[in-house]
């Protein structure tokens, strides 16, 4: 059973099926309502549950709320402090308030917990590359691909940042690996960029 996102397939994955399968749907459904009623149900019965946290900042993040989300995945992490989804998910919604420092500082985090984890590359380039300070996020876009050779969004992203700072060779590197994975993204790349 696959949930829409990947943040919620890594959450649901350790759940009993039953749990899990009402997540999924009302993930594909977006009923976010529901599935802030669920979690705060189940922090009632189990308020000392990482999981029932980060489902409720899940949630809330998801219906726009992004301060109380923080508040939520902070109680998760205070729980289970190397929990990397619970770090991704507050950084998103960190970034969102435009807490910046706050994210780059949490997805640095994420790294010192998990060295190897490729969306907190993707997420911190992503940052980097918004403040303008496109070295940053071309170094992070390459551990991004290096640790997720198969991630789309992450060559994709790559080949732009080459393309914007000139370097066509690497630029034309990146878009074949995005070719490989994905040809329609990589023929709108070309589209995007005029390339041919």
């Amino acid at each position: 059973m696959e949930a829409v996102t990947p943040i919620l397939a890594a959450f649901t994955s350790h759940l009993d099926d039953r749990t899990a399968r009402a997540i999924t749907e009302m993930e594909k459904k977006q009923d976010w309502a529901g599935m802030l009623k669920l979690a705060q149900a189940q922090l009632e019965r189990e308020p000392t549950r990482m999981d029932w946290w980060f489902l409720q900042g899940y949630a809330l993040a998801r219906q726009g709320q992004h301060a109380a989300a923080i508040e939520s995945f902070q109680k998760a992490i205070s729980i289970t402090p190397e929990d990397e989804s619970s770090r991704l998910a507050l950084g998103r919604s960190q970034s969102a308030l435009g807490q910046t420092e706050a994210a780059i500082q949490t997805y640095r985090q994420t790294l010192r917990n998990r060295p190897e984890s490729a969306p907190a590359y993707l997420a911190l380039a992503d940052i980097y590359l918004q403040k303008g300070q496109v070295e940053l996020a071309i170094s992070n876009y390459r551990e991004n691909v290096r640790y997720d050779p198969d991630s789309t969004q992450g060559w994709y992203s790559l080949a732009a940042a080459y393309q914007n700072t000139g370097q066509r060779e690497r630029r034309d590197e990146a878009l074949d690996s995005l070719r490989k994975l994905d040809r329609a993204a990589a023929d709108q790349f070309e589209k995007q960029y005029r390339l041919k």
